[in-house]
């Protein structure tokens, strides 16, 4: 049976991820950037994405949003490994995006799946370290390249 704190723990946790989907829809960058430890280290690349700090990667995922008319990240199934104030997690993300191509607007769909170590300070739990693994993409435009990280 989960302890009183495992459970409240996990609830955290999960809050967590939630806001740091719903910022990135919002493309509140500072509300995304809260979630991570100031030091923690991003790795997007296996999704042609950026690595590094949260200030770098905020700055490349705003210019990659950006080009977007409209995206819902879906955040779920989480398998939270608790070890006292550290965790490891692997979460999903449904990101459907709606966007302009050469051939007209188009909605597009990728399924990612990340892979977060995370700890609890002063200000409850934050994200450490983040790699995200591309499971799929639907729609993209062949000729679609996300900025330069």
């Amino acid at each position: 049976m989960l302890s009183l704190q495992e459970l409240s723990d996990r609830a955290e946790i999960g809050d967590l991820l939630v806001r740091e989907a719903s910022a990135m829809d919002r493309r509140d960058w500072a509300a995304w950037e809260a979630v991570f430890t100031p030091d923690a280290f991003i790795d997007y690349s296996a999704n042609d994405g950026a690595r590094g700090n949260p200030a770098e990667v905020g700055a490349w995922l705003a210019a990659v949003l950006g080009r977007f008319h409209a995206c819902q990240h879906l955040s779920s199934n989480y398998e939270i490994n608790l070890d006292g104030d550290r965790a490891t997690v692997r979460s999903m993300q449904y990101i459907g995006v709606k966007m302009d191509a050469s051939d007209g607007p188009r909605v597009v769909f990728s399924g990612i799946w990340f892979r977060d170590s995370l700890e609890r300070g002063p200000t409850g739990w934050r994200i450490a370290g983040r790699v995200e693994d591309l499971a799929w993409r639907h729609n993209f435009p062949g000729d679609f390249r996300p900025p330069q990280a």
